[in-house]
């Protein structure tokens, strides 16, 4: 029976150089910074402009431990972060001049990281949040002060707050607020947007900053408020010791603008011994910065020098000769990009993860636009690790547009993609010490994925040979049962687990998950069997041909369909929790095919064999209600309860003179609604039918398949889905394709069936071949979507 589907994250990158000041000091600067007046026009910014380009990222907290299930907007996309906090969106919309990336999560502040985009090219980002913890309270009617950390304070007015609609608020104000230190080693990652900064004039520019503060104001039920028109707050931070002799006595103040993911300047803040002072009419976060329009971009690729791999996700930065610098990350290419001051000589510097500079060389000046092209690093041995092997798909072909997620402990993360051949190789660095990583192949083309791998590694080379992307790539969990090369088994997210040895022959019939629990039935040899979590209980003991067709779960409850043999005829059973009922007592065979559980109700679906045909039926609480003969071959497949309403899918057939038909139905409340029609004639015998049955909302989904033209003896089988009445062919008939289940959740349609004796599953009509690892034909007999 039934589940849905996650997707996941990406590959090249860009991020920015943005000048920075003292993120990570040599030494303490003893002549002050005085701001380098322009000698170029300043360029006036146009965020209006928009290109198509990807963004992938990680999401962390301050200690560096991913943060999942944040969700993360960029351009119109939004999607959420996986277990490992990482995220991708491909070719979406953007502005050219500053794409942004923004990150909610509950218990944060909210990220944003900003960068210029460049049109077709795949961007990296790297954010920390910053927890969202109450500095204090105020009345809103006589104001007061608030300490936030470091040293940092707001002191509000009375009378000063209002709502998100402009009326007055005189309650009690929750002021989360943060300090953020100017000089902080992970300055980059929690900073709002990036540096760079429009001034007054609409120009940009790129900013030195001497520290930020910013605060959110909630009413008690946590709804925004805002400073009233006309009030002001005085915001006080202070300056570190290291930066309080180059600190100008008066600096610009920039505010950070939500909606355009922009720094804006807005007044200047006050120098007072140790500490920055400014009074404010807004908040989200207010930076002091010294603003410089001289500069170029430079771009280059880091390149491991002793094995020629990129340096993916790499910290780099360009130290200017006054000790500040600007930071960037690469990307899988080991590509960065940005702004840095003009006609200045630099210093370009890989930095390891421990904050140490492992490779440095002398570059600039600039006076235009420059890119190095490769950067080849000499880098120590014991820091880097360099990872490689092939990314293949289910039929162990090389995958060539796809990609390697890896994460690594202390908040690594990186996007890798595979090149002509399948293969991937890059570098990244250790620190010097073991690195805990886990590794997961995505195909792009079909978005299967590979089991995840994990492993420990002091080696200078990982060779993780063939990673096959096989599964299903996120989202809800997708259960699909049935048989590899007899064998039976049960899929999840693309990946088999098996039930039975192999020895028998076995098979897995239908699924159901309940929980955390997976349930399927089946037979293995002449047994019906029903397994949770891949623990068999036996439903039948003696007989040649018993099978279980179906599983539903109701709370505790356990309820299984199938046929048990009684030495003269088919018995049609249901089991609960084990315990078998007869739903029919006579000479003719009857099979029950289909369980649907309701409250207390019980609806069982099945046929009763008369001679050459059968009657088709479903029993309710053990009563039988017949649908109809069917002199010729027929069935019931599915049965589905939606409300009140009683739907089976199935068929019935009859005698036209010298040729006979068989009538595809799906019944509502005993009510036949004709799908298709077979028809015969000189007694030549066509085939095909619905195999499964879905209701959602007001919509009618049935699975199945038949030749195209109809009653073709020739043609081979097109697997089918119906809406509604109305087919979509899911195969060509290039060869035998069958759908024999299907599962709808929102507006995903699943369907599982086979295809050239493969098993398959079609997520909306697109196919997703399953893993057939233990060899053999396969088929998908059932879906299950949770």
């Amino acid at each position: 029976m039934r589940k849905n589907y996650l997707k996941a994250l990406l590959l090249l990158s860009i991020l920015f150089l943005i000048f920075t000041i003292g993120c990570k000091r040599e030494s303490v600067l003893e002549n002050p910074i005085i701001p380098v007046p322009p000698t170029t026009t300043p360029i006036a910014v146009n965020d209006l402009t928009q290109v198509t380009a990807s963004v992938s990222g990680i999401v962390l907290d301050e200690s560096n431990a991913p943060i999942a299930s944040a969700v993360v907007t960029s351009g119109a996309a939004t999607t959420t972060t996986n277990s490992n906090g990482m995220f991708i969106f491909q070719n979406i919309s953007l502005s050219k001049e500053n794409g942004s990336v923004t990150v909610a999560k509950a218990g944060y502040f909210k990220g944003v990281r900003s960068f210029k985009t460049t049109a077709g090219k795949n961007h990296t980002v790297r954010l920390q949040l910053m927890q969202k913890v109450l500095s204090g309270t105020v009345s809103a009617s006589t104001g007061g002060t608030i300490n936030s950390n470091g040293g940092a304070s707001i002191i509000f007015p009375a009378a000063a707050f209002v709502t998100s609609t402009g009326t007055a608020y005189t309650g009690t104000v929750n002021i989360y607020s943060r300090w953020i230190n100017p000089t902080a080693a992970n300055l980059p990652f929690i900073i709002p947007g990036d540096l760079r900064g429009v001034g007054t004039d609409g120009a940009e520019n790129i900013l030195e900053t001497y520290g930020m503060v910013g605060a959110e104001l909630e009413d008690a039920s946590g709804n925004t408020l805002k400073i009233a028109t006309g009030k002001k707050a005085t915001i006080s931070f202070p300056l570190p010791t290291s930066l309080q002799a180059s600190a100008p006595a008066t600096i610009q103040l920039w505010h950070f603008d939500d909606a355009t993911a922009r720094w804006k300047e807005n007044g200047t803040a006050t120098k007072s011994g140790s500490t920055y002072s400014a009074q404010v009419d807004k908040f989200s976060f207010w930076n002091s910065d010294v603003a410089n329009v001289n500069f170029i971009n430079l771009d280059y690729t880091l390149i491991n020098a002793a094995n020629n791999t990129p340096l993916v996700s790499t910290s780099t930065r360009i130290k200017r000769a006054n000790g500040s610098y600007g930071y960037g990350i690469t990307n899988n290419a080991g590509f960065v990009s940005g702004l840095v001051p003009k006609n200045e000589a630099l210093v370009l510097e890989v930095v390891s993860g421990c904050n140490t500079v492992i490779y440095s060389q002398n570059i600039g000046p600039f006076s235009n636009n420059i890119s190095l092209g490769n950067v080849s690093a000499t880098l120590p041995t014991s820091q880097y690790t360099n990872f490689v092997g092939t990314l293949v798909n289910c039929a162990g072909a090389s995958v060539t547009n796809g990609y390697i997620l890896f994460f690594a402990s202390g908040g690594y993360g990186v996007f890798a993609n595979s090149n002509s051949t399948g293969g991937f190789s890059f570098s990244v660095l250790n620190c010097g010490s073991n690195i805990n990583y886990s590794i997961q192949g995505i195909d792009n083309t079909t978005s299967a994925q590979s089991t995840i791998i994990t492993g420990i590694t002091t080696s200078p080379i990982v060779n993780l040979s063939n990673i096959t992307a096989c599964g299903i790539a996120g989202g809800p969990g997708v259960y699909v049962a049935w048989v590899i090369g007899g064998t039976a088994v049960v899929w999840k997210n693309g990946q088999p687990i098996s039930l039975t040895n192999g020895l028998t022959s076995a098979g897995a019939t239908s699924v159901f998950v309940s929980g955390t629990d997976i349930y399927a039935a089946g037979f293995e040899g002449n047994t019906a069997k029903v397994w949770k979590n891949g623990v068999a209980t036996n439903l039948t003991t003696s007989g040649v041909d018993n099978y279980a067709t179906s599983v539903f779960v109701s709370g505790n409850d356990v309820y299984v369909t199938g046929v048990a043999d009684s030495g003269t005829n088919k018995i049609a059973k249901l089991w609960k929790n084990g315990v078998g009922t007869n739903l029919s007592i006579g000479g003719a065979s009857t099979a029950a095919t289909s369980v649907y559980v309701v409250g207390t109700d019980v609806y069982v679906a099945g046929r009763e064999h008369l001679g050459a045909g059968s009657i088709v039926k479903i029993w309710k609480n053990g009563i039988a209600n017949n649908l109809g003969n069917a002199p010729v071959n027929g069935y019931i497949s599915s049965l589905f309860v939606s409300g009140v309403d009683v739907y089976v899918a199935g068929r019935t057939g009859g005698f036209n003179g010298n040729s006979f038909f068989l009538s595809n139905n799906i019944w509502k409340n005993g009510v036949a609604s004709n799908i298709y029609t077979l028809s015969s004639s000189n007694n030549v015998y066509y085939d095909g039918g619905l195999t499964d049955v879905f209701v959602s909302g007001s919509d009618i989904y049935a699975s199945g398949f038949s030749t195209i033209p109809l009653n073709s003896s020739t043609a081979n089988f097109v697997a089918k889905v119906w809406k509604n009445g109305v087919s979509t062919n899911l195969t060509n008939g290039t060869s035998d394709g069958r759908a024999q289940s299907i599962f709808v959740l929102g507006t995903d349609v699943y369907v599982g069936g086979v295809e050239a004796n493969f098993a398959k599953l079609w997520k909306n009509g697109v196919s997703i071949p399953l893993n057939h690892a233990g060899g053999g034909s396969s088929s998908a007999s059932s879906v299950f979507v949770k």
